[in-house]
This record gives C-alpha cells, sequence and structure tokens, in this order.
C-alpha cells in the first residue's frame, strides 16, 4: 500500500509537558530501583518499576511521535 501518516494532534507545549512526565516517571523508577536495591528487598518488588516506566515510556513516545 503505502506509507500511513498520523495526524499531528497535540500542540509544542503538551509535547514538553509529555518529555518532562517521562523524565521525571524515569527519575522516580530510578530512585525506585536504587531504594530496592539499598533495602535488598525480593526481586518480585521490582515489578513496582513496571507503571512508572511504563508511564515513562509512553510519555517520550507519545511526544516523539506527537499524539
Amino acid at each position: 500500500m503505502g506509507e500511513e501518516v498520523c495526524a499531528i494532534n497535540i500542540g509544542p507545549k503538551e509535547r514538553a509537558k509529555r518529555v518532562r512526565t517521562g523524565w521525571i516517571m524515569l527519575l522516580i523508577s530510578a530512585g525506585i530501583g536504587v531504594g530496592l536495591l539499598i533495602l535488598r528487598a525480593p526481586r518480585w518488588w521490582s515489578a513496582a518499576l513496571f507503571l512508572p516506566l511504563l508511564m515513562s515510556g509512553l510519555g517520550f513516545f507519545q511526544a516523539r511521535e506527537k499524539t
């Protein structure tokens, strides 16, 4: 067929907000990870990193794709 074109539906302010959210969630994930290492928590506690890492990735992805 052809390349699909995705319509841009967010402006520069919203992209900046999503990038900022991505960085904040990445820092929160790092903090939780370091805390888990310091406390020598069981491995299954690392599942607590899933949600903030997901939010971080989504923020960066949405800002890059402008959606």
